[in-house]
């Protein structure tokens, strides 16, 4: 099980949440009456020092919240001189370090607190040794998170015995706070996605909206306004502003799921005769509201039709179980909060037949009433009097599938010794049969089961090389209504992150853009690596996953295409040639080739006059299939390679024209190279002739 890491104590009932991921907030309600939020990027109160320069001397600590040197090595950075060469920077007192490098004077002014706070910070000195290995070279940057928990920038300005250092640091504000107060035992809040507006339930029955961006009026009860009133007990709310409306259900032996009209509040009722419901989420398809009831019969979980309001069991046996959420944007992991005496958070996996039920978290704080998946992979705990957050590992079988899902359109296990092959399956629209991969290849990623596993970052490798590439895919913004292009770049290590739960991507399962161009032609192979965290040294365990890696056959070479000769009577006929006499049959010479014996096929036609033609031969691989995969087509200069047998006659009954006009002859080719979306590689050839035959 993951280790629990407390956040926030002495809560007065922490129950509802909703992690609102473009401000990395978690949003609570505590029973006795307040709405708080937790922030994991903490806001600025002041800076305490601001592009300072300070001397650091040899073997002197210096205090990064104050700016004061001293030489008790109590303070965030100690300057050691282990020998006259020997030298490093030592993070200390707790604090902890990061170092970022070389930077500009632009770069360094623009880094925030929120790029400070985003960095992984340890305890392990800077070198800056006397000789070719010193890190802190004159414009070197590194971070430190102070023994006061503040973020500090310091850039070295002058390197020796003692440092010159220019510094600012961020004295920020308690992850923790209370936003508003005087609410009547609210049970659960949702945000809206521009953070703007609050939504809360109140056991009394209201349901309330309170605006959060107004700094001249604090979000306490006061300022709510009530969109819906009347209702019995409402618990979990679901919010979907693009739709206009909110689900919510009410805790009662004859409970009913609702929707109310984000415009009107007007009330209509869904599904009744629920038994004392308190959990409610959505299916992605908007089809099913899945609702955890506290049972006379037990604890459970069933899956109700909106358009219908009928009800089937999902999951049952449960100890009273509170509120719900999905950990993946497929909605198939759906996370349960089990009160005491379990105090435990379950996930259910809806794609097992029957339904999966496994421990998430066992031994939580007293009294969970709601986990929701958080920044960089961790589940976010609303205990009764604590919050906490721990790492989203689960064995790998607690997730499903593969950790590469496939290229395009071919899944991972239709890519055989390398060639694409989805003619095994005769109903699939894509179909391919022994493709070799070429261009810019979209590598699909298991998102949802590297996030399961603990995942926060991942590095794809192409023959044990990690690749450095960004990612660029279109995402749902709500607050617009329209898809953002979003492009995430990769770490210096080149990680990218793995993407959180929640946002709609146009691709989701996109993991890299693989420019296979620079790769060689031949057999490669493709991996992928998991990481908790962007330091190496936080790799996971993949093994007994399937498909971390593949093998793909890689070509980009394009076939040869090209006529050599044309044959009237056996004799040659020459471009631009007129024939004007004998019979009115031709046979053609023609290279219609790949290098990488990958040839998919050949078309050889002719066309004339008023969008006239005719085909004169052609040819596909489905003619040449091997165990091999190989075909290498028609390579010229033979008679091998001389087409058709019997010879192509010109005449078309009811068309003078077909022996009195001039006449192209096009030779189209294709090898079976794809990019998981289609064949990429075609080449032609023309060869133009006029004939004028009696």
């Amino acid at each position: 099980m993951p280790t629990l890491t407390p956040l926030a104590s002495g809560l007065s009932g922490a129950i509802g949440s909703h992690f609102h991921a473009p401000s990395n907030r978690l949003y609570f309600v505590e029973f006795g009456g307040k709405l708080s939020v937790y922030h994991f990027t903490r806001p600025v109160q002041s800076i305490a020092l601001n592009g300072v320069t300070r001397t650091l001397h040899g073997t002197w600590s210096l205090d990064l919240d104050t700016g004061i040197e001293s030489t008790n090595n109590q303070s965030d950075i100690f300057w050691n001189q282990q020998t006259s060469i020997e030298r490093r920077i030592v993070p200390s007192n707790g604090a902890q370090i990061a170092y970022l490098g070389v930077m500009s004077t632009t770069a360094f002014n623009a880094l925030g607190a929120p790029q400070l706070q985003a960095l992984d910070y340890s305890s392990t000195p800077i070198n800056g040794d006397n000789n070719a290995s010193n890190l802190l070279v004159v414009n070197a940057v590194f971070a430190v998170r102070t023994s006061q928990g503040h973020v500090s920038k310091v850039q070295v300005k002058t390197y020796g015995y003692d440092l010159v250092l220019k510094i600012t640091t961020y004295r920020l504000q308690s992850a923790y706070q209370v936003l508003g107060t005087g609410y009547v035992q609210p049970e659960d809040v949702k945000v809206n996605p521009a953070g703007t507006v609050a939504y809360i339930t109140e056991r009394g029955g209201q349901v309330l909206r309170v605006a959060l961006n107004n700094p001249a009026v604090p979000p306490h009860r006061s300022a709510a306004s009530v969109l819906s009133s009347g209702l019995t007990a409402p618990h979990q709310i679901s919010l979907h502003t693009d739709r206009g409306v909110l689900y919510t259900v009410e805790f009662a032996a004859l409970g009913r799921l609702v929707r109310i009209d984000l415009g009107t509040g007007a009330v209509t009722p869904l599904a009744f005769n629920l038994d004392r419901p308190i959990g409610l989420a959505l299916s992605a398809d908007h089809q099913y509201a899945y609702i955890s009831e506290q049972a006379a019969s037990g604890g459970r979980v069933r899956r109700i039709r909106l358009d219908s309001g009928v009800a089937e069991s999902v999951a049952s046996g449960l100890t009273s179980p509170f509120m719900l959420s999905f950990l993946d944007s497929s909605a198939n992991l759906l996370v349960v909060a089990e009160r005491d005496p379990a105090n435990r958070i379950s996930v259910l996996d809806l794609s097992a037949t029957p339904v999966v039920r496994r421990d998430l978290v066992t031994g939580t704080p007293a009294r969970p009433s709601s986990a929701v998946g958080g920044p960089e992979g961790q589940l976010l705990i609303c205990s009764d009097t604590v919050l906490s957050a721990c790492p989203l590992t689960l064995s790998p079988s607690a997730g499903t599938g593969p950790l590469i899902i496939g290229i395009g359109h071919v899944p991972v296990d239709r890519i055989v010794s390398g060639y694409a092959d989805t003619s095994v399956d005769p109903a699939y629209f894509f179909q391919v049969k022994d493709c070799p991969f070429g261009g810019s290849l979209r590598l699909m990623f298991n998102h949802e089961r590297a996030r399961l596993m603990g995942a926060a970052y991942y590095q794809v490798l192409v023959d044990g090389i990690p690749v450095t590439s960004t990612v660029s895919d279109y995402r749902w913004n709500n607050a617009t209504s329209h898809f953002d292009l979003i492009t995430t770049a990769p770490t210096a290590l080149s990680m990218l992150p793995v993407r959180t739960p929640g946002p709609l991507w146009y691709t989701p399962h996109l993991g890299l853009d693989l420019n296979s161009t620079t790769l060689s032609d031949g057999l490669h192979t493709v991996s992928v690596r998991l990481f908790g965290s962007t330091s190496l040294a936080s790799q996971i365990n993949t093994t007994g996953v399937p498909f971390v890696q593949t093998q793909l056959m890689i070509d980009n070479t394009v076939p040869t295409a090209r006529i050599n000769a044309i044959f009237h009577d056996g004799a040659p006929v020459g471009a631009c040639a007129i024939v004007d006499s004998g019979s009115d049959q031709f046979t053609f010479d023609i290279t219609a080739s790949d290098p990488e014996q990958h040839l998919l096929s050949w078309n050889l036609y002719a066309v004339w006059g008023n969008n006239q033609s005719k085909g004169v031969a052609s040819d596909h691989y489905n003619n040449h299939v091997s165990p091999t995969r190989r075909w290498a087509g028609l390579s010229g200069g033979g008679p091998a390679s001389t087409v058709p047998s019997p010879a192509w006659t010109a005449t078309v009954a009811g068309d003078p024209t077909s022996r009195r006009c001039a006449h192209t002859f096009i030779l189209q080719v294709w090898d079976r190279v794809i990019n998981g979306y289609g064949y990429i590689h075609p080449n032609s050839a023309t060869y133009s002739v006029t004939l004028m035959l009696p």
